[in-house]
């Protein structure tokens, strides 16, 4: 079976897009997991788009251990991003 894209699907998951709704989230709440992400705001893999978000827009995220629910209700160890203020590599005064 193929999977047929229409432009509006394709659109919805570019790099840009999706980078675009992970600021929006870290903006309007400052922080979400790697579960969220990938089951909410439908970004597979948020890593990257979190390395591009700091180095091309200069966003100061920080990783932060954390345990999560899974939707499937297992506990597992995932990465908590979190927006500072500053730029991405100074210090940031709200540490």
């Amino acid at each position: 079976m193929t999977l047929i894209n229409t432009p509006q699907q394709a659109d919805f998951n570019t790099s840009q897009v999706q980078r675009q709704r992970l600021k929006n989230q870290l903006q309007k709440h400052g922080s979400f997991t790697t579960v969220y992400a990938r089951d909410v705001l439908d970004v597979p893999s948020p890593a990257p788009r979190i390395f591009e978000l700091r180095h091309n827009e200069g966003l100061n995220i920080q990783s932060v251990w954390t345990t999560d629910i899974t939707v499937q209700g297992n506990k597992h160890r995932f990465v908590r991003y979190v927006l500072k203020s500053g730029k991405y590599g100074e210090v940031a005064n709200d540490e």
